[in-house]
């Protein structure tokens, strides 16, 4: 197998100074991007900044300040919260708070990369993921996935050492990180559950593997819990995180739409007039409990009434969970040109084609990259599961039940750059230009 340097990558370069140069840049980036973007006003910006406040005010979890709401995880709101009652009501502060989650995230895929493969793997994986450009341009806006992916990436890292580590406290940590992500996207809920086969692989007796499962599901479940009886004092429903399923099941099951965000304004207007709910009092009512309820029966009805269907486009939304769909891509649903004219006006030229190329050759390359060195690396598939079950338990959590598209894939790209990178290295890549060392070789 190919060998690395613990030296330079060309002179005297090391991990470190990579790591430290990739930051720079990033940070530069970051704050040319805050000077010249204005505060983003979307409808999921607008309810978890109202979502916060009033935690941070009244002590609710409300969006008006007294009705209680289960519209979203409380997790990234109670974050949001902490912050405006130690600054204030200032939401174009938080993106600060956002550069700290992307600094996070990217410290634990720099370990998770060294400890599978190697300090250089580790530190060429977290520069991409800090100057990766969707990254930092996402940062502006008030949003859970800067925090969702800081927090899958210290899960997958915890996740990595359980596989060597016969220390019970791991797997505690592990399973209270499960109950954090699940508690800011309730999606990863799928994940987490796949994850416990990872405990149930190692070759300890069964009591061992026994007791190791025990205790993930028990340290999850005391985060999880409080939030769902919670949720069931409120409403008088089970609603084990959120509501915004009957959502997923109503649009995700529309065959005009594909089942997939975004879309043309009038396009959602006619979906949410054929369910009945309109006029909507304000942009997220779909999602208030007693809406949820009336989507999820009327969603479920379709869903029975063509199962095949809804089987193709839940297939079509594993394609845009990595890609996006065509709205997504070019920013209208009029044709691939006049939707690329658009967006060029919109953003100019540069942004535009780097949108599209990023879309149809970055993302479809890292997928290939990731595929091949999982096979590359198939004698060790067991070590690094993690990396396997991460993006797949994400994508399948969010393909029934959401139909968004294009940005739930930011939160497992880590995933496929570190093994996009373990494999160019293992190859002798010249772009990488690793030296190869003898006294210390990849792990095998």
């Amino acid at each position: 197998m190919t060998q690395v340097s613990d030296k330079s990558v060309g002179g005297r370069w090391s991990p470190t100074a990579l790591l430290m140069l990739a930051g720079a840049l990033g940070l530069l980036a970051r704050a040319w991007t805050i000077l010249h973007t204005a505060r983003q006003g979307y409808a999921i910006d607008d309810l978890f900044d109202a979502l916060a406040w009033n935690l941070a005010t009244t002590g609710s979890f409300s969006i008006d300040g007294t009705t209680p709401s289960a519209h979203v995880g409380p997790l990234y709101p109670a974050i949001l919260g902490a912050f405006y009652v130690v600054v204030g009501h200032r939401p174009e502060w938080v993106l600060y708070l956002h550069v700290g989650f992307d600094i996070t995230a990217s410290l634990c895929i720099y370990l998770v990369g060294s400890r599978l493969f190697h300090p250089w793997i580790g530190a060429l994986a977290a520069a991409a993921l800090f100057l990766y450009p969707a990254y930092w341009t996402y940062d502006p806006r008030i949003r859970s996935e800067s925090l969702l992916t800081c927090l899958l990436s210290v899960w997958l890292w915890f996740m990595v050492i359980c596989h060597s580590s016969r220390r019970l406290y791991f797997f505690v940590g592990a399973g209270f990180l499960a109950g954090l992500t699940i508690l800011c996207k309730p999606v990863a809920i799928l994940l987490a559950v796949a994850l416990i086969g990872l405990a149930c692989l190692s070759t300890d007796s069964v009591r061992v593997r026994a007791t190791r499962v025990s205790l993930y599901l028990l340290a999850c479940l005391l985060v999880v819990l409080p939030w769902t009886m919670r949720n069931y004092r409120a409403f008088d429903l089970v609603i084990p995180v959120s509501a915004g399923v009957g959502a997923g099941l109503w649009m995700g099951s529309d065959p005009v739409s594909r089942g997939s965000w975004p879309m043309s304004y009038e396009t959602e207007t006619q979906i949410w007039e054929s369910a009945g709910i309109t006029p909507l009092p304000y942009p997220h009512a779909m999602f208030e409990v007693s809406t949820d309820r009336i989507l999820r029966a009327k969603g479920w009805a379709r869903i029975t009434e063509e199962p095949v269907r809804y089987v193709w486009l839940s297939l079509t939304r594993s394609f845009d969970f990595w890609i996006g769909n065509s709205f997504y891509l070019v920013s209208s649903d009029q044709g691939f040109v006049q939707g690329l004219t658009g967006d060029a006006a919109d953003r100019g030229w540069l942004v535009a084609i780097y949108s599209l190329g990023k879309r149809l050759l970055l993302i479809p390359s890292l997928v290939v990259l990731a595929l091949w060195s999982a096979w590359s690396h198939r004698s060790r598939w067991r070590e690094l599961l993690p990396l396997y079950i991460f993006p797949i338990g994400l994508m399948l959590g969010y393909i029934p039940f959401t139909v968004e598209a294009g940005r739930y894939a930011l939160p497992v790209l880590p995933c496929l750059m570190v093994l996009s990178v373990a494999v160019l290295a293992q190859e002798g890549i010249p772009a990488l230009t690793l030296r190869r060392r003898r006294s210390i070789p990849l792990r095998p």
